[in-house]
């Protein structure tokens, strides 16, 4: 009796207590603010995979792909814009000078990801003949001067110099620094890395097959300066298949790593991959998990222990809605959905692409960018909800 009597009483308080979510996403999307940080014009009219990071120097700097009006193409360079007030309004893009011409086997130039710590940034980006079918070689670049001036160029480590895109960062709880790649073999009896060797002297363009990806993370114990590769994550899909993977990690609890991985074609569901030692191990095969995408790229971020944010866009067929999922149990459950934008500029046929950002010191806001059907580049900043109180 007593025990029923206690399962009751908890019922009761649970309920009074419990969070009406629905009507606390429809508060916080009154205060979200968005703004248009660039419109580009043909013939130059190009975005794609915004980067927003805070520079030592307080700026939010907003790194991407420009130039041109599609991706990949030889016309792509590294763009950058800047905001002096927290992402109200922007300055005029500029090109930045990675340290490799604009022509031959890098022509073309995209940036995928940029590391902040400290007073060093380092920019991954990745080169290309004319494809990234073409020569595509994969570089990191610092700079100890907020990004005015950048040094030599350095290839990634080991088999990721060839074909690899690195993904966002997170600090783990034990303060290392792990990112995720996704790297292609290419063909599978002349790997795209033993290409790469043959050729890095060779001024003219060799194949780089965008096939076979393989996903894992590298992880830095030294702020940065060196790395070690782990895993080496298959996506449940026949070998020689075309898959942009784009995984985004997150640790819902210390040495708990979780993978999302971005799906082939439409009507499907993102992948995912977990590590339950701080990303030292991962399953070879990724699973399929029950949340729909439209095979675009998404973002997960750590709020508070086991409460994750994922943007994403939640349409099996199509890259629209632009929104924001949160878990408040490591992603077993995602108890807040709300949309931030509902559809393109250029309507429902447009294509919210490619989130990108990082969560407010004060945890109040995610902020964060997206590229509006590849012409402009959108900043956000969400209002989240309460959140659990941290350990710290």
């Amino acid at each position: 009796m007593l025990i029923r009597i206690l399962t009751m009483f908890l019922l009761l308080t649970s309920s009074v207590f419990a969070v009406d979510w629905a009507k606390q996403a429809e508060e916080d999307a009154k205060q979200d603010k968005i703004v248009l940080a660039f419109d580009g014009v043909m013939p130059n009219r190009m975005v794609c995979d915004t980067v927003p990071r805070v520079l030592p120097d307080g700026r939010i700097a907003l790194y991407f792909l420009a130039g041109g009006n599609r991706e990949p193409s030889p016309e792509n360079y590294i763009g950058v814009i800047y905001s002096n007030d927290n992402g109200d309004t922007w300055s005029k893009l500029e090109p930045v000078n990675i340290g490799f011409p604009r022509s031959g086997n890098t022509i073309g130039q995209g940036p995928t990801e940029v590391l902040v710590v400290d007073n060093r940034i380092t920019m991954f980006f990745a080169t290309h003949a004319k494809s990234w079918d073409t020569s595509w070689r994969s570089w990191t670049a610092v700079s100890e001067d907020n990004g005015k001036t950048w040094q030599k160029p350095q290839p990634l480590p080991g088999r990721l110099e060839a074909a690899t895109f690195i993904r966002p960062y997170i600090i783990t709880q034990d303060k290392r620094i792990v990112i995720p790649f996704q790297h292609y073999l290419g063909k599978l009896d002349n790997q795209n890395f033993d290409v790469v060797k043959q050729n890095r002297d060779n001024p003219e363009p060799y194949p780089t097959p965008v096939i076979n990806s393989r996903n894992g993370v590298l992880i830095s114990q030294d702020g940065g300066k060196t790395w070690s590769e782990h895993g080496n994550i298959r996506c449940p899909i026949p070998d020689n298949t075309h898959l942009w993977a784009e995984p985004t990690i997150v640790e819902p609890v210390k040495d708990r790593i979780v993978m999302l991985i971005r799906p082939v074609g439409r009507g499907t569901f993102l992948y995912k991959a977990e590590s339950n030692d701080g990303g030292l191990t991962w399953l070879d095969v990724a699973e399929v998990t029950d949340i729909p995408n439209p095979s675009s790229k998404t973002a997960l971020f750590l709020l508070a222990e086991n409460t994750v944010a994922l943007l994403h866009n939640p349409n099996s067929h199509h890259r629209s809605p632009m929104a924001l999922w949160i878990s408040f149990d490591g992603m077993k459950t995602w108890a807040y959905k709300r949309v931030i934008v509902a559809e393109s500029v250029d309507g429902p046929k447009g294509s919210l692409n490619y989130p990108e950002g990082y969560v407010s010191a004060d945890r109040q806001w995610l902020n964060f960018a997206f590229d509006n059907n590849r012409h402009q580049a959108v900043f956000v900043r969400a209002k989240l909800p309460p959140l659990p109180k941290t350990s710290e």
